[in-house]
Parts: C-alpha cells; sequence; structure tokens
C-alpha cells in the first residue's frame, strides 16, 4: 500500500477519534453538568426612583376631609377619613404620600388614582393602620382603569405601616410600568386580581394576605422579554386565589421567603375533574389557569418555604425551572412541579403529597435534594409520555419526545409512589449517584421504571418494586450492576433485603404497597459474588453475578424476561427499541 495513503489515512482516523472524544465530553456535560445557574432569568430593575433626594422637596400635612387633586410634586403628609371621595396624582414630578392612618372610601372608581407622575412612593408610616377603598362603579374612567390604587407610571410602596384594600371593581393594587414594595403590611380582598404590575413586581420584605378572584400577584408585559417579571425577596405571603397564586408574564425569580397558596379551591378540586375544563389550559395567552407560582419563560426559587394547595399544576414554567434551595410541601390537582423544557434541582426538600404527575419536563436533572412524590399517573415524567395529562385532558402538554429527553439524577433522596409509570422517560435515564425508591403501580398496565432509549446506572442506589407485566430493569450498558427479580406470587409490602452470602444486610426497602417485580441496583453488587433476596427475613432468590443485568424468574407470559423485560408500549404497538 502506498505509505502517503497509509498516512493520509491514519490521520483521518486519528481526526476521527479526536472529534469523537470531543462529541462524547460534550454529550457528558450536556448529561452531567446542568445546574440552577444555567437557567437564565432576565430582570431589569434599573430605575432611577431610588436616587430621589426627598430632601429636597417640601412636605405638605393634609387632614383629608374631601376629595384631593395633587398636580405638584413633593411630599404630601395624609391623615384623616374620606368618605365617598378620592386623591388624584397629575403631575410630571415626583410625588410621595405619607399615610398615617387615613380612611378613604371612594364612591366613583379608585381611592388613589395616579394620571401621571415621574414616580409616585406610597409611604405606611410605621405603627399605622391605612385603609384604601374602591367603589363598583367606575363610570366615565378609561377602560383600563380598574384598581382601588391604580397607577399610569411607576409605583413604589414602602414603610413598615399597615394598608387594607378592598376591591369592589376589579383589581386592588395595579401599575401600568413597574411596582415595587418594601416592607409593609397589606390586606387584600379583589374581586379580580390582587396586586398588578405591567412591566414588573419587585418585592423585598413585607407581609402580604391576599383573597382575590382572579390572579393573587402578577405581571402581564407580553411584548418586552426583559419586562413582565417578578422578583420576590423575603417576605410572609398568605394567598387564597381564585386563579393564579403568583404568575410572571416572563421571568419569576423567589430568593426566600414563607409561602401557604391555594388556587383554584385547593388540590382536592383536580383539574382533570374541573367542570368549567380551564385549569391548566395553555392554548392561548389569555387562558385561565389556576396554578399556583407561574412563569411564562424561566422560574427560578433558590429558598424558602412553601405549602401549596392547587387545582392546577403548583410549580409551573413554560421554559425552565430550577430549585435549588427551600422545603416544599406540595399538593396538586394536577402537576407537582411543570416545566415545558427543563427543570434543574440542586437541593431542597420537595414533598409532593398528592399530583396528577409529581415532577414533569421534557429534560429533568436532579444534582440534590430530597425528592418525595406521590402521583395518580406518572411520578417523574420525561417528555409528557402516553398518558392523560399529555393526550386528553384539558392543559396538553406540549412536549415532543425526543432521543435528547433524559432525566439525569447526580445525587440527591428520591422517592415515588406512583400509581402510573414510577420513572418513565420519552428518551434516556442517566443515574450518577443518589438513593432512588420506587413504589410503581399496582395494575399491571403501568411500570415502575418506563424507558424508550436506556436506563444508565453507573453509581448510587435504585430499588424499585412494581408488576411484573410491563416491568423494565436497568440497562447492559450500565457501569453498576444490577438484578431484577420476578417473583412467583403478589407480595402485599414486606421488607426486601439484599443480603450477602456471609449474611450481611447490604440493602434494604419496605414498599407501601403490594408488588411481585423488584429491580435493584447497589454499588454493594460485586461480579462472581452470590447473594441473596429476602422478604421478611424469608429467603426466595439466590443468585451469584456474573454480567451487568442478572434477571430472576420468568417476566409475565409471551413477553419475554430481558433487561428491558422485553415489554410493549403503553399503546401496544410492539416491544420497546
Amino acid at each position: 500500500m502506498n505509505i502517503k495513503k497509509c498516512g493520509l489515512i491514519g490521520l483521518f482516523v486519528v481526526l476521527v477519534l479526536v472529534l469523537s472524544i470531543i462529541i462524547y465530553n460534550k454529550f457528558l456535560k450536556n448529561v452531567n453538568n446542568d445546574t440552577v445557574d444555567d437557567i437564565k432569568v432576565k430582570l431589569d430593575t434599573s430605575d432611577d426612583y431610588e436616587s430621589i433626594n426627598w430632601d429636597n422637596y417640601d412636605v405638605s400635612e393634609v387632614n383629608l376631609t374631601k376629595s384631593l387633586k395633587i398636580d405638584e410634586d413633593g411630599i404630601y403628609k395624609l391623615s384623616g377619613s374620606l368618605n365617598g371621595g378620592n386623591i388624584t396624582i397629575n403631575t410630571n414630578g415626583n410625588v410621595k404620600l405619607i399615610l398615617d392612618n387615613i380612611t378613604i372610601k371612594s364612591n366613583n372608581g379608585p381611592a388613589i388614582m395616579v394620571e401621571n407622575a415621574k414616580n409616585v412612593v406610597i409611604y405606611l408610616n410605621e405603627d399605622t393602620e391605612n385603609y384604601l377603598e374602591d367603589s363598583s362603579n367606575f363610570s366615565g374612567l378609561d377602560e383600563d382603569v380598574s384598581a382601588c390604587v391604580f397607577s399610569k407610571d411607576d409605583l413604589i410602596f414602602e414603610g413598615k405601616g399597615a394598608l387594607t384594600v378592598k376591591a369592589n371593581y376589579k383589581d386592588a393594587i395595579v401599575s401600568k410600568d413597574d411596582l415595587r414594595i418594601v416592607n409593609g403590611s397589606y390586606n387584600i380582598v379583589s374581586e379580580d386580581d390582587g396586586i398588578r404590575g405591567k412591566d414588573s413586581v419587585y418585592i423585598i420584605d413585607g407581609n402580604f394576605n391576599i383573597i382575590s378572584k382572579g390572579d393573587a400577584i402578577k405581571s402581564t408585559n407580553t411584548t418586552d422579554s426583559i419586562k413582565g417579571f417578578i422578583f420576590i425577596q423575603n417576605g410572609k405571603f398568605e394567598i387564597n386565589a381564585t386563579l393564579d397564586g403568583i404568575q410572571a408574564e416572563t421571568s419569576l425569580l423567589i430568593e426566600n421567603g414563607e409561602f401557604n397558596i391555594t388556587t383554584g379551591g385547593g388540590y382536592t378540586n383536580q383539574s382533570d375533574k374541573d367542570t368549567w375544563g380551564r385549569w391548566g389550559n395553555t392554548l392561548g395567552s389569555d387562558s385561565e389557569s389556576a396554578k399556583a407560582i407561574k412563569a411564562g419563560s424561566n422560574l427560578v426559587i433558590k429558598s424558602g418555604k412553601f405549602v401549596i394547595s392547587s387545582s392546577d399544576d403548583s410549580i409551573h414554567s413554560n421554559g425552565s425551572i430550577g430549585i435549588s434551595g427551600g422545603n416544599f410541601d406540595i399538593g396538586s390537582g394536577d402537576d407537582g412541579v411543570h416545566a415545558d423544557e427543563r427543570i434543574v434541582i440542586d437541593g431542597g426538600n420537595i414533598n409532593v403529597k398528592e399530583s396528577y404527575e409529581g415532577i414533569e419536563a421534557s429534560n429533568i436533572v436532579i444534582n440534590g435534594g430530597n425528592i418525595s412524590v406521590k402521583s395518580r399517573d406518572d411520578g417523574i415524567n420525561v417528555a409528557g409520555g402516553n398518558d392523560e395529562s399529555g393526550m386528553n385532558r384539558p392543559g396538553q402538554n406540549n412536549f415532543k419526545s425526543t432521543s435528547n429527553n433524559k432525566l439525569v439524577i447526580n445525587n440527591g433522596n428520591v422517592y415515588v409512589n406512583a400509581s402510573g409509570d414510577g420513572i418513565d422517560s420519552n428518551g434516556s435515564v442517566y443515574v450518577y449517584g443518589g438513593v432512588i425508591y420506587v413504589d410503581g403501580p399496582t395494575d399491571g398496565g403501568n411500570g415502575a421504571l418506563d424507558y424508550d432509549g436506556k436506563f444508565v446506572m453507573d453509581a448510587g442506589t435504585l430499588i424499585a418494586v412494581g408488576y411484573r407485566d410491563m416491568a423494565q430493569g436497568v440497562s447492559d450498558n450500565s457501569k453498576q450492576y444490577n438484578v431484577m427479580i420476578n417473583l412467583a406470587q403478589d407480595y402485599n409490602g414486606g421488607t426486601i433485603s439484599l443480603v450477602s452470602e456471609d449474611g450481611t444486610v447490604l440493602e434494604t426497602y419496605t414498599p407501601s404497597k403490594s408488588f411481585n417485580n423488584i429491580v435493584i441496583s447497589s454499588g454493594r453488587l460485586e461480579k462472581s459474588n452470590t447473594y441473596k433476596i429476602e422478604i421478611n427475613g424469608q429467603e426466595i432468590e439466590t443468585f451469584t453475578i456474573q454480567s451487568i443485568s442478572t434477571i430472576l424468574g420468568n417476566s409475565f407470559p409471551g413477553f419475554g424476561g430481558g433487561n428491558q423485560g422485553g415489554r410493549p408500549n403503553d399503546n401496544g404497538r410492539g416491544p420497546r427499541r
């Protein structure tokens, strides 16, 4: 052979190998290394109100006895009661209203109306109780004027006093620009939305008690990708909303705080049983929903305490969701945590105590945390699956099943109790660490594990129980040894133990319901060693590890017993590939 030709072939082979390594490493990075920091939230917090030197403004003290019209910038300290009137602001400058135990009950339109201003600050004097109530009659006003406190420009609330807002017409507090709240206590009852800022809602601390027949807190700008966001840092929130609890048109970022949120009557008002068929409807931007925490693009929660009862999704994003800390107690009539694109969990304590599907996205990465999921259908679901949530119910999911769909578990403690598939991926599953327990379904029509591609188990601990009819095990290309046991009879609970030849208990798990199939993958399994499977101390099987996957017992008649169980697809189109 020509030496020069051999050299070219050799160079080509080297280039192919190098390219393969680069692609492989990039793939591994994509599989392994997603974190919450990779999920970007766009927040335009630029504003000039913080640079206002209020020492340069005169202070006017006003005892309210009749309607007040403000057409000059300045500081107005308000006291007294106004029954049948309101405050109107129309100026090109900055205005600060200091509320000092005031009461305003309007007989037409808002209690406070900002027609025009550069910035308006409403300051709640410490240790004061202030009350604002609008009229149910807004005749003669522009159609977009809809709130008890309504501003066409930037609106800021400050101070450590208290404010009660009773909205008889529609909304309680609305800014058509940016709305900022720093401290204070707010009691809000509204016929529609509670707190709404078109460009943004920016909350730093405070106490909020909101009862709304619409959304409780929302932003609405749909034309600017860096507007329409909500940012919350600290604070206590008691929310009872007919529709969404906290809803950002674009990004939503929460850094700490205490949240007790009920929407749509709570999780017992399950969205798949809703008479109106509205909850979860994503067919149009104006569709009503009753989600607890919702973002149109990306949603990130870094810490906080959350108690949620929602008829619709509890935590929802049309983009991605990142959770890096916090404590979550979630009851959902629909999905516990749902993102159209991806979910990344770096830490936190997440307890989805009731849901239709527990955690659902096109791609899911779990890097840590303590996660417990109970679901009426799939527990952890990648790319929608063949389920009613994606096909038949209101709010069908917009997933596309591709080979790029994946569930990655790098660490953490994960428990799933599912009536549908326990872990369901319309792609592949990669496990590099952590402890995973799955109580799968008992009906035989679903499996504890269900995947289209492969289930790679390289490290960590997995014990999954269910029924052998549709059972899948761990893929042969895993690095860690695994065993699937198809039992000769059903067991109604009982403690499962993986025991070494010398009697040492290596792994143990007590399922919460009946089963006849067990899948175990453990770093304690070693080649050529012999092990026993015991249930309630009684030896069931003895086996010796000879290869990555060991299968014991017969699978459901007619479907074989390979490491994927030879199981058919849920729709009966034949074995998975």
